[in-house]
């Protein structure tokens, strides 16, 4: 009987130990993931924010899939943006209530840009949206940092 009632509880403890160790490990890996991009940010940037995005494959005659994110931002002061691509090609947009301000791909050149620069004119809230290109799915860590004039 009590070894029954051991396999009983000894099968759900093993369970939950092999999930927290898997759980710590994909946070240790996200950790090393920002930490890298992090460093990327150049010259002169104080890491403030990571957006860390995962994004599926369009679905033929839907909008793609984008990640959203608001933060408020402080006039006069200089934002860093960049974006470190896992698997496809990740493109950043901020918008002000309705007006897109800066994107880091110009489709009339099809040119990308990383890092970009963003002079905040007006302290307020912006949204951050990063999707993939054509619709792809992607993951990708995004950076925001404030750079020193």
């Amino acid at each position: 009987m009590k070894k029954i009632a051991i396999k009983k509880i000894l099968k759900p403890a093993i369970a939950i130990i092999f999930a927290l160790l898997t759980l710590s490990m994909v946070q240790s890996d996200r950790k090393e993931r920002v930490q890298a991009c992090a460093e990327k940010a150049g010259e002169g940037a104080i890491y403030l924010k990571e957006f860390v995005v995962s994004l599926p494959k369009a679905v033929k005659d839907e909008a793609p899939p984008v990640y959203r994110q608001s933060v408020i931002l402080r006039g006069n002061n200089i934002y860093r943006f960049n974006l470190c691509n896992d698997k496809g090609q990740a493109i950043i947009r901020i918008y002000d209530s309705s007006n897109m301000v800066i994107s880091s791909y110009d489709s009339r050149q099809d040119k990308d840009f990383n890092p970009i620069n963003f002079l905040c004119r007006k302290t307020g809230q912006y949204t951050i949206f990063i999707n993939f290109k054509d619709g792809k799915a992607g993951e990708a860590v995004g950076i925001m940092s404030h750079v020193m004039k």
